[in-house]
């Protein structure tokens, strides 16, 4: 088992995905032939996903799995099949546990839905 880790965003300064991947860190290991298991926080519109699902099977991964943790059914932009998911949530926004806001609450202990007045 090898791991690795890539770090992409679609977010810029705000609460809805700008539609723009960017790669922030790239992966140092060669994915031809491999079996690959995408660990995600939370799939939102699906479109960074898209982008990376798309982007690996062009590096030659021979299969790739997604788990994640959280999922907004509601708010799917475009089909995306998560093998494994932990909780399907709303729409609205949640911060804490890994996930961030401009930066911020991404050290809470749990995940919570971040008031409006905070981003409006």
């Amino acid at each position: 088992v090898t791991m690795d880790w890539m770090a992409v965003s679609s977010y810029g300064a705000g609460t809805k995905s700008s539609g723009v991947v960017q790669i922030r860190k790239d992966l140092d290991t060669d994915l031809t032939g491999k079996h690959v298991l995408i660990v995600e926080d939370i799939i939102d519109s699906g479109l960074t996903l898209s982008w990376l699902l798309e982007n690996f099977a062009a590096r030659g991964a021979a299969s790739i799995e997604i788990l994640a943790l959280l999922r907004k059914p509601e708010a799917a932009k475009v089909e995306i099949h998560s093998r494994y998911v932990g909780f399907d949530i709303p729409t609205e926004f949640v911060v804490g546990y890994g996930l961030d806001y401009d930066e911020r609450y991404r050290n809470l202990r749990d995940v919570a839905v971040l008031a409006p007045h905070v981003y409006a």
